[in-house]
């Protein structure tokens, strides 16, 4: 539990009354199998986190409105020696009551005998399925078994998840903090990358000094596969192999960051793997940030999101038609998406508990607010193809920082770790040894 139970009572007490009179039920993401018996890393539903800060699998919870009175169920993995001797402590029925505030609890093996009772004879039932496959089949069987004891079926089936991202969209102060340590961790871990490149080093070094930087100071795990992209890897935007080798006089481009108690934070940096940018990729660079930053000062309270990426597109055409790399009417390109070919993703996502936060809202057609936080990110991507001039060819850059939206402008949560050119060329292998760093 990150946060004061009463937090989450709160956000809790906050979602019920907008719901209309029925009950909302939440599964916990299923565990997943890595090889035979060894499992993948556990990781919590981001609503059950959010409503409670239970991190156990095996669990769902419940939430019932009638006569605007609200109850919270909880069922969970029940106290069991053996397991916990292989496995370690459960919280159990008592935990989940005394420490998560459930107004009643049971072992998460009588739900199935149970759901009936809760749904029967609701009005709504909030439910989202495709999360997790084996409450969807309990669910789905129960209208047949409550047909046969004569008792209605919840006559409207919501999907709650729309609702519960309106919630999350907004940061509260206490997430904004959790954010903001984050990012500080997030930061050393790049400082810490770029300092200690050289070439001949291997992508998935680098990776590794991320995963030992994020777990030395307090996060669990990455918030998402680092991308550890070196010279034409770099212009694949979800490259996870991580395992060339570090060329002199190419780019290396590292999109990573931490999750820091539930909260994801994204970060991308851009480096010369010797340390020195080649002509070319200095304009492609400058590019680049001087669009981030001409972005990041117009992320404000009141903009749409569409827009500002439509500027960013606008703006990127612009420079590469001055570079001889699109060329054409600017309007006919930017209609004919002639840009994708160099710019072919949106300039940033929500950011929260998930890395691409409350996916049901689609930023580009909201209007940013205070409270929200969003990833500003534009990029150039430039193909190995025939009719680019070679120098040009296989560069790769991104740069990215997280903005909190205020009431005066913005928070950029990531701005000490360094981008212009000169800070980045001063820093790129000024490790001594591996020791002096770690």
């Amino acid at each position: 539990m990150v946060f004061a139970p009463e937090v989450y009572q709160k956000r809790r007490n906050l979602f019920a009354k907008k719901m209309k009179e029925g009950v909302l039920i939440l599964p916990s993401n299923p565990e997943s199998i890595m090889s035979n018996d060894v499992h993948y890393p556990y990781r919590q539903n981001s609503n059950i986190l959010y409503f409670s800060g239970f991190k156990e699998p095996n669990t769902v919870l419940v939430l019932e409105k009638s006569n605007d009175n609200v109850k919270f169920t909880m069922f969970v993995p029940p106290h069991d020696p053996k397991f916990e001797i292989w496995n370690g402590r459960r919280q159990g029925v008592d935990g989940a009551k005394k420490n998560f505030f459930a107004d009643e609890a049971f072992s998460i093996e009588s739900f199935s005998e149970k759901l009936l009772e809760i749904i029967a004879d609701q009005n709504v039932l909030y439910y989202t399925f495709g999360i997790n496959p084996e409450i969807d089949q309990l669910i789905l069987n129960s209208k047949s078994k409550l047909k046969e004891k004569r008792k209605q079926f919840p006559l409207e089936i919501i999907d709650p998840e729309p609702m519960i991202h309106e919630m999350r969209l907004i940061k509260q102060p206490e997430e904004i903090e959790i954010m903001k340590k984050g990012s500080e961790i997030s930061i050393h871990a790049h400082l810490n990358a770029i300092k200690m490149t050289r070439p001949g080093m291997y992508e998935y070094e680098i990776d590794a000094i991320y995963e030992y930087e994020f777990k030395r100071h307090g996060a669990k795990r990455a918030a998402y596969p680092s991308i550890v992209g070196s010279g034409k890897n770099a212009v694949i935007l979800h490259y996870i192999e991580n395992n060339d080798r570090l060329e002199d006089g190419d780019l290396l481009l590292v999109d990573a960051g931490c999750e820091y108690n539930d909260y994801a934070i994204d970060i991308t940096r851009t480096w010369p793997i010797n340390g020195k940018f080649s002509d070319e990729q200095k304009k492609i660079y400058e590019i680049v940030l001087t669009v981030q930053n001409e972005c990041i000062d117009k992320c404000v309270s009141g903009i749409k999101f569409g827009d500002l990426h439509n500027y960013c597109v606008k703006r990127i055409t612009e420079e590469l038609i001055k570079l001889n790399l699109l060329s054409g009417d600017i309007d006919e390109i930017i209609e004919n998406e002639g840009y994708k070919r160099f710019f072919m993703h949106g300039l940033g996502h929500n950011l929260g508990i998930d890395t691409h936060d409350v996916s049901t809202i689609p930023l580009k057609e909201r209007i940013l607010k205070p409270g929200m936080v969003v990833t500003i990110e534009p990029g150039i991507y430039i193909p190995d193809e025939p009719d680019i001039p070679e120098s040009y060819r296989g560069i790769g850059v991104r740069i990215e920082d997280d903005i909190l939206i205020t009431e005066t402008g913005n928070l950029n949560l990531t701005e000490k770790l360094p981008k212009s050119i000169k800070e980045i060329e001063k820093l790129v292998g000024s490790a001594h040894s591996a020791t002096s760093v770690l």
